[in-house]
């Protein structure tokens, strides 16, 4: 069956939520498959003699709802049945507040469509051998298009698709640095770094931020100091703080590599959430800078596919660099991230991302507004909460543990004057926004009463 029309009859209330009811029943009952593309919303509305915004308002509930998904240029399809979430009770497991990961937006149904979409092409066969190192051109210049709506200006000769931003990372370090030598970065570093640091010698170097991200004065110091010649940040949202580098403050930082020579890695996993985008650093020396971007935080981490954009000096060696750690990114995943570019979809999974990340926000600034810093003009999935005076962040993290609540000490390479120790609270990994009220709560209760726990 090609053109599914619902029996509203026998359905009382608001048409378009008898629309909805009979949609779920029919689902329930097999007669309308996943999969399975609606009519669209003005022929819809012939069918049935209604207006074209009751339908409009029809698709939009049954959408919300996660009964159908629809693409630009492909049309609504019905998603595969999903077991009902619901929250958890405090004896059923942990809430994880430690693992930084985007919510759930129906993500998996729209790659799947995406795959069987590339299998009836016929393209599958394609995508199977060993092909260019850097990546298929057709993919480049898909990522190309994207990187533009993030403030982004390249060409598909200096990008290369690589297996996620952490092995981009990993490349570029490798080709500006050596082991022992020192690295700069925010003096709370994102995990991936410290990783790199104890396999490959790299020295890491802490530079004291604000509620800005780095202080250039600092920076221009540290450089200075060091000797370094490589700098690692994150200017928007950075982990584990949540910071967001303004615009004259990223001038600067670039102002400051310029003049000592250095390189920059800046990592840019969570540009797609400012709307409109601030220009990177990059864009600023884009001779002396690698800017990277995963494809992890705004669509799926499991597809392991990041865009590193490298300076024209790098071109060759970033190609080797590819050939000799993985000789190319997985190609069929790269296909995904291009067709969902081409038709829309990926744009539309990060606005569904940034709107879960507005909504998530807004509970946790509700449940620990009194220990949490000024509200950021871009909310996240995770935020920086400062521990209060007084407290441990050993005992905080073993309480939290006690109530089944998940957290992680950050990444600190050494705290800075007036730097204030505190826990990165990740917002995306609980299933529902019931079992992450209930967590925040928890810690809201942990923080309004002694501290509990003493190690001896």
């Amino acid at each position: 069956m090609t053109d599914w029309v619902p029996a509203l009859a026998s359905i009382s209330g608001p048409r378009y939520l008898a629309f909805v009811a009979a949609l779920e029943a029919d689902i329930a009952s097999g007669r309308v498959k996943p999969g399975m593309r609606l009519l669209p919303q003005r022929d819809m509305a012939q069918r049935l003699e209604l207006s074209v915004g009751t339908i409009s308002k029809a698709y939009a509930e049954a959408e919300q709802r996660g009964l159908i998904s629809g693409e630009v240029g492909r049309g609504t399809f019905v998603q595969r049945r999903r077991p009902e979430q619901r929250s958890l009770g405090p004896s059923e497991s942990t809430i994880n507040l430690a693992l930084n990961v985007p919510p759930y937006t129906g993500e998996d149904d729209v790659i799947a469509s995406v795959l069987a979409e590339i299998v009836a092409d016929g393209e599958m066969s394609n995508l199977l051998g060993y092909l260019p190192h850097q990546g298929l051109r057709r993919h480049r210049e898909a990522m190309v298009m994207w990187l533009t709506s993030l403030g982004v200006t390249a060409d598909a000769d200096h990008l290369f698709i690589t297996h996620g931003g952490q092995h981009a990372l990993s490349i570029a370090l490798g080709m500006v640095a050596t082991s022992s030598d020192t690295v700069l970065t925010e003096s709370y570093t994102y995990s991936g770094m410290l990783a790199l640091s104890a396999q490959s010698g790299y020295r890491l170097h802490g530079v004291a931020t604000d509620a800005h991200g780095l202080i250039p004065e600092n920076l221009d110091r540290a450089f200075a100091e060091t000797r370094a010649r490589v700098l690692y940040c994150m200017p928007t949202l950075q982990t584990p703080t949540g910071s967001v580098m303004p615009l004259q403050r990223r001038q600067a930082i670039a102002e400051i590599v310029r003049r000592h020579d250095a390189y920059l890695l800046e990592d840019d996993a969570y540009g797609y959430l400012l709307s409109p985008p601030l220009a990177p650093v990059s864009r600023l020396i884009p001779e002396r800078s690698f800017y990277i971007v995963s494809f992890a935080k705004c669509l799926a981490p499991g597809l392991r596919i990041a865009a590193m954009i490298a300076p024209e000096a790098f071109r060759d060696r970033s190609i080797n660099a590819l050939r000799a750690t993985g000789w190319m990114a997985v190609p069929v995943m790269a296909e995904v991230v291009a067709r969902l570019i081409h038709s829309g979809g990926l744009a539309r999974q990060a606005r569904l991302k940034r709107d879960k990340a507005a909504a998530r926000d807004a509970i946790v600034r509700r449940i620990l507004k009194a220990w949490l810093p000024a509200a950021s003009a871009v909310p996240g999935f995770h935020i920086w909460l400062p521990l209060p005076a007084g407290r441990t962040l050993a005992a905080l993290i073993a309480q939290a543990a006690q109530a089944g609540i998940t957290l992680a000490p950050p990444g600190a390479l050494r705290r800075m004057e007036n730097e204030s120790l505190g826990v990165r609270l990740c917002l995306g990994a609980p299933a529902t926004e019931a079992d992450l009220e209930r967590a925040l709560i928890e810690i809201r209760r942990i923080l309004e009463t002694a501290e509990a726990i003493s190690f001896v």
